[in-house]
């Protein structure tokens, strides 16, 4: 359940996931592809990040030292290399996928990390979920799988064009699922695991590795551009806004990790979608479709089931249970008249229960 120390870093994250895609549709030339290498500013996010976290960590100790070295502190600096590399393999993933399985498929699929996140949360965490709970992030990934559903009225006019998805492309798209929600299990586990610890030093470690496996991948993809003349040339305003987004929302997701959990980051990521394909009506025209409407439902239904206090159910079952005590040891008529020291004074419960007895062992 989130309480309201944890509100402010999960509503930070919604915000900056939801200006996430914005932005890169914004970046997108005339013909609807990126004068920039999408690789090289993946790797610059990462590296601003790593900037970021160096210049608060150094305000940090200059205001308040910690200890930042842990016993181990080269097992614990490879232990961040885990998630750095599923990140950069899921980032990868993508790519393949997208070239198999049409995006609608992969947006259904997608919400599969919602359960996975359920399950490792609970395996590897020991974090107790219960079931009514369970049932809330079921009720989330059927929401946030429904807006993604295409319309009829888009299948008749030709718009969405369909193909056939391959088996391989459906099972990348699985593990993908799977990988996004074992990296954020990891991370929280390496975040949580020295509560005490600076989540700047953390970040740090995460991101020396994240800038490093990001290096390999622009050199492997756009290695001409790397070495060429001019590197940062294609990037403009609306790019080095994507830069800087997606730098903000790692170290928000981060933040969100430490001092809240992955359940908060789901819910994050629903409302985020929630808030993106709203804002998509308005500053690019898309239309309003009912699977947009339908949609809000559940997953609003789902945060309020998720977080709904166990004094809810427990009341509800309390007074059911005092109702059938009372329906069980109702007061039989004539009851009263047989014990005269009761009749001026208001029936207990004793009473009650002792006249039913009477009177049931009378009629038998």
């Amino acid at each position: 359940m989130f309480d309201t120390q944890q509100l402010p870093y999960t509503c930070s994250a919604a915000a900056l996931m939801s200006l996430q895609p914005i932005l890169v549709t914004m970046s997108k030339n005339e013909a609807g592809r990126f004068d920039y290498s999408v690789p090289m500013s993946t790797m610059l996010s990462e590296g601003l990040k790593l900037v970021l976290s160096a210049l608060m960590l150094a305000q940090q100790m200059a205001s308040h030292p910690v200890q930042l070295l842990a016993d181990a502190p080269l097992a614990e600096f490879a232990s961040y290399a885990i998630p750095g590399l599923i990140y950069f393999i899921n980032n990868n993933c993508l790519f393949y996928i997208l070239q198999d399985v049409d995006p609608t498929t992969f947006q259904l699929l997608s919400q599969m990390k919602t359960i996975f996140t359920g399950l490792l949360f609970r395996v590897f965490l020991k974090r107790h979920i219960s079931p009514v709970q369970y049932l809330a992030l079921v009720t989330l990934a059927c929401g946030t799988a429904c807006s993604q559903l295409p319309s009829f009225q888009a299948e008749a006019s030709g718009a969405l064009q369909h193909r056939m998805s391959s088996l391989s492309g459906l099972l990348l798209s699985v593990a993908s699922s799977l990988l996004s929600a074992l990296g954020g299990i990891y991370s929280e586990k390496l975040l949580k695991g020295r509560a005490a610890t600076s989540i700047h030093w953390q970040n740090i470690q995460l991101y020396v590795w994240g800038v490093l496996f990001n290096g390999i991948g622009v050199y492997a993809k756009d290695s001409a551009v790397l070495f060429g003349p001019g590197v940062l040339a294609a990037f403009h305003a609306k790019a080095w806004l994507v830069v800087l987004c997606n730098a903000l929302n790692g170290l928000a997701i981060s933040a969100v990790l430490k001092h809240a959990d992955n359940i908060a980051r789901v819910y994050a990521q629903a409302v985020a979608m929630m808030v993106t394909m709203l804002a998509s009506i308005w500053l690019f025209g898309a239309p309003v479709t009912p699977q947009l409407a339908l949609a809000i439902v559940p997953v609003a239904t789902s945060t309020v089931q998720y977080n709904m206090p166990a004094s809810w159910l427990e009341d509800k079952q309390a007074e059911s249970q005092d109702t059938d005590h009372e329906s069980e040891c109702a007061e039989p008529p004539g009851c009263w008249a047989q014990r005269p020291n009761w009749r001026d004074s208001a029936p207990s419960a004793t009473a009650r229960c002792w006249c039913s007895r009477q009177m049931s062992s009378r009629s038998h």
